[in-house]
């Protein structure tokens, strides 16, 4: 039996009207809620087509040092790039292989089209005319910077720094690096793609913020603040005796003492020798699901919210801390847990704010044409994680971690400055060859620098990487 004409009409009415409503879903979806992937996707065509045709804005550092403008060739505009120790931070914007780090997070202020400029989009699209750029300033400090890349010497790692007052990242190194000037040459372009896109030491990765290390014994700010809020006692004196296992059940594994200690420890010593028994029979003490609801109120397993963005790391491969040994490894930064430097750098400015955690930013401002400020780029806090109280007592013991005769920390001794630190040497499946950590800040009492450092595959382990963090911060303090 065939439908009646009017069934068939109502049918291809609701199928039309269906088609429409998809269809607007589609494009205010594209349009409002992902407008900002879209605006930042490195690929974005609207983004690169004027690469040649006019100049892009510049991005400048902290002092106004240029670290990447726009110059005129006999083919066009191409991009400049002035310091290669910041290759992975300001990154490139090519036609043909995308952009990548300031480039592409800010691309549309560098184009003249900030979203904070409603009245400047207005006019292009209505009117017109042709948008100005202005330029993306970055909280980076150019002499902190040249210290960071100095004390790091070209070994694989990185080195980040931030003002923990403001969050704003003032030096950022990884190496190995590359010359973004190469990949924007179009002479030159495509053999540096292939060199560096398929290094074995992958220069492209910006270890700083992407780079993912089990953290060694700097996580122990984690574990002992997870205790303070337990309710442990700092001054109890604990037993140590090298090697330890909870129980039979444990088979061969045994957690080993850096010293093979034998003695009571309180948290300050536990701090100055970085005792892994002391911390492993902590995190056992306080369970492993309080410890991993501070790893997480610290961050661990979640993506800083840099505008750069970073790797979210993990605190296990579940997510969770559901066994005796695996609560006793992650309490001193070892099992299964991995972060970024940058992670470890907010965890110890979380400490250094007295216990509210940052949200990181590595632009500080977008400047018109004119070098006005449009907007401020001033993320503020992520929330408390840990009462004034818990801080200021884990800051006493990483002061003692580095002052105290017999701490392991001493490199990163300042004169005149109380230094506040820890370090890490962490296994890494290469015997003999952990990554050496170091996190600090000071002045102790009022800190204005954060340090992260690690340094890959060191016989020199934690030491190697305390004295870079001292140097980095003698340079921010002036000293």
């Amino acid at each position: 039996m065939i439908p009646p004409i009017g069934t068939n009409v109502r049918r291809v009415t609701l199928l039309i009207a269906l088609a429409f409503l998809v269809t607007s879903i589609g494009v205010g979806y594209w349009s409002l809620v992902d407008a900002a992937q879209l605006s930042s996707d490195p690929y974005n065509p609207r983004l690169l087509a004027t690469l040649h045709d006019r100049p892009r804005g510049r991005i400048v550092a902290a002092d106004g040092t240029v670290l990447a403008e726009s110059v005129r060739t006999p083919n066009g505009y191409q991009r400049r790039y002035t310091d290669p120790t910041l290759a992975q931070v300001v990154g490139y914007a090519s036609f043909k292989y995308g952009a990548t780090g300031i480039e592409g997070a800010y691309a549309e202020a560098l184009v003249g089209r900030d979203p904070s400029d409603p009245l400047g989009q207005w006019r292009e699209r209505y009117l017109r005319e042709q948008p100005t750029p202005g330029s993306v300033q970055l909280g980076i400090v150019p002499a902190v910077q040249r210290a960071a890349a100095s004390a790091l010497a070209g070994r694989k790692g990185a080195v980040i720094a931030l003002d923990p007052r403001t969050g704003a990242v003032v030096a950022s190194v990884s190496d190995p690096t590359y010359d973004p000037n190469l990949i924007v040459t179009a002479a030159t372009q495509d053999q540096a793609w292939q060199q560096v896109s398929s290094a074995a030491d992958r220069p492209l990765l910006d270890r700083a913020r992407n780079g993912l290390y089990p953290p060694g014994s700097t996580f122990k700010l984690v574990t002992a603040s997870a205790g303070l809020e337990s309710g442990w006692d700092p001054n109890a004196e604990v037993r140590v005796d090298d090697p330890f296992q909870a129980d039979k059940s444990w088979g061969n594994y045994y957690v080993r003492s850096p010293t093979h200690a034998h003695g009571f420890f309180n948290m300050s010593l536990a701090f100055q020798r970085s005792e892994n028994i002391y911390f492993a029979k902590l995190g056992l003490q306080i369970g492993g699901a309080r410890l991993a609801e501070y790893a997480s109120r610290f961050g661990v397993g979640a993506s800083p919210g840099a505008d750069l963005g970073g790797a979210a790391g993990q605190l296990s491969d579940s997510g969770q801390l559901d066994r005796p040994i695996l609560v006793a490894d992650t309490s001193y930064g070892q099992g299964q847990l991995l972060v970024s430097p940058l992670r470890m750098a907010l965890i110890a400015a979380t400490i250094a704010r007295g216990g509210s955690l940052p949200i990181p930013h590595y632009a500080t401002a977008v400047l018109d044409a004119n070098g006005r400020p449009l907007r401020l780029v001033d993320p503020g806090s992520a929330g408390q994680v840990v009462s004034a109280r818990t801080a200021a007592t884990v800051t006493a013991d990483m002061v003692a971690a580095v002052e105290a005769p017999g701490a392991f920390a001493y490199p990163a001794k300042i004169p005149g400055v109380q230094v506040a630190g820890k370090t890490g040497t962490a296994e890494n499946g290469r015997p003999g060859f952990p990554h050496g950590w170091f996190v600090g800040f000071a002045p102790a009492a009022s800190p204005s620098i954060v340090v992260a450092v690690v340094i890959e595959y060191d016989p020199g382990g934690g030491l190697d990487a305390a004295a870079v963090g001292g140097t980095v911060m003698r340079a921010a303090l002036g000293k």
